[in-house]
């Protein structure tokens, strides 16, 4: 019987320990599950040097690679808690939030080789006292949720796992698939896709300096919407005979914002079966998923997850939900007294797919009539010169508050292409809901905040343009 509960170690000592487990095409180097235990346990022999033993608090920050994915796993063979940092992060930012979760050291990947950091300053008493269920947590993923102040969510591997076998059910990922991991490591969904290929004993690929040739070779792979429009522009890129013979990939889970339906047309044309998927980091990743069908809405909860609506609002639970906060030295319920994690997404069922609508605490009154900013973005984003786009409340002297946009446009932002959305809204939303001004959306805010821009950090960025403190 084996004696520990590492998937890397047990696939191996198995029978399939010269399978290939890991593809870094950024290397051109290739590893089977024997080879990659050894690569893990070197690891593991390094961060144990420099004073990592169990419990010990343990920041990645970096893009992903190979030695940032080693030592993720090493640092979690070590039973080590493992928290990842957005590289876009300031110092200043990085150390503040080592101190606030206990990090004892952090490992810089945005430089030429690692550099290994003491942080200082940090009161690891609290640690040593607090719920036993601590012990089982192995990593710490930061959300920012509607206040916009990163706090750690405690996962452990079993809810890894078990949020990871309902999506390897729908998306029939198994032992002879690959899967890319094409999103960052410090994010729950990069995460997620590293413990399906765990639970699969599948093959991991890491993708090149030609990002979209790499996507091509993997046969599942997630994607945000911007990404897969991409994708798209890539393959209609390539000569045709050499598409239909290099092309590898066949099933894409698209998530992170609203997926424009002529996105999943166009990959299901390709022979690319697409998913639409909801998830919250507080849930591993994935916990709402289904198949493309020209319908709204994102399906039913995956195996093991339940859900419920109250007042509008989404409430979770099952596999996936993780162990707590880690906030002000102590570990927080995620759920309310009845069990439930309340989301502040507001849903509603059709009896066949949860229909999500957007965030509750978005939503402003104007006028008095109550406008949900993500009802405006869908529509706005079917217009195809839109490639991506958030509405934002300001205050106005008359109405108490009115919509405006911020747009990326496939094309340079401009006057005349402000004019076309005017024309293209004027039959599809009520007048109220039509943005009164549209201004750039600058692309480093989704850079610094990871999948997803936060609209603190946009409405921010707003003020500024507008001349407000």
């Amino acid at each position: 019987m084996l004696s520990h509960p590492f998937p890397w170690r047990i696939h191996a000592e198995s029978s399939y320990q010269h399978h290939i487990a890991l593809r870094d095409f950024s290397q051109g180097e290739v590893f089977t599950w024997a080879q990659l235990a050894d690569e893990i346990r070197r690891t593991a022999e390094t961060l144990t040097a420099q004073g990592v033993t169990a419990q010990s608090g343990v920041a990645l920050c970096g893009k992903n690679g190979f030695p940032l994915l080693c030592c993720y796993l090493a640092a979690l063979q070590l039973n080590a808690r493992v928290l990842g940092l957005n590289p876009a992060f300031s110092d200043e930012k990085r150390t503040a939030l080592c101190r606030r979760n206990g990090i004892r050291l952090m490992i810089d990947f945005t430089r030429p080789q690692p550099v290994f950091s003491e942080v200082k300053d940090v009161d690891f008493a609290e640690f040593d006292s607090v719920d036993h269920a601590l012990f089982s947590a192995c990593t710490m993923t930061l959300t920012s949720g509607s206040t916009g102040a990163p706090k750690a969510v405690l996962h452990s591997m079993r809810n890894h796992l078990e949020n990871a076998r309902g999506v390897c059910e729908l998306m029939d990922f198994s032992r002879d698939s690959s899967w890319l991991l094409s999103l960052p490591l410090y994010h729950v969904s990069g995460q997620g896709i590293v413990w399906r290929w765990l639970l699969q004993g599948a093959e991991l690929q890491l993708p090149g300096e030609d990002f979209y040739r790499s996507l091509t070779q993997a046969s599942h792979a997630s994607l945000v919407p911007t990404q897969a429009q991409r994708l798209l522009q890539y393959l209609a890129d390539c000569p045709s005979n050499e598409m239909k013979s290099a092309v590898k990939i066949r099933h894409i889970l698209l998530g992170g914002s609203h997926i424009p339906e002529k996105i999943s047309e166009n990959l299901t044309a390709l022979g690319i079966q697409a998913y639409v998927g909801y998830g919250m980091t507080e849930m591993a990743s994935t916990v709402f998923a289904k198949k493309c069908d020209g319908k709204a809405g994102v399906g039913r909860p995956l195996r093991g997850r339940e859900f419920r609506l109250e007042n509008d609002e989404i409430r979770l639970r099952g596999a996936g939900l993780g162990l707590g906060y880690w906030l002000n030295g102590k570990l927080v319920s995620l759920t309310n007294s009845d069990g439930w994690l309340q989301t502040k997404d507001k849903g509603g069922w059709d009896g066949e797919n949860l229909q999500v609508l957007g965030r509750l605490d978005n939503m402003f009154i104007s006028g008095g009539e109550n406008i949900q900013p993500e009802e405006i973005e869908r529509i706005l984003q079917r217009h195809e010169q839109v490639e991506q786009v958030f509405v934002l409340p300001i205050d106005d002297a008359e109405f108490g508050q009115r919509p405006v946009a911020m747009v990326k446009f496939k094309t340079r932002f401009s006057e005349s292409a402000v004019k076309n959305l005017h024309v293209f809204l004027a039959d599809k939303l009520e007048k109220f809901k039509r943005p009164v001004r549209y201004f750039p959306l600058d692309t480093t805010i989704s850079q610094q905040s990871g999948i997803k821009p936060s609209r603190i950090q946009l409405k921010q960025k707003l003020n500024e343009i507008l001349g407000m403190k």
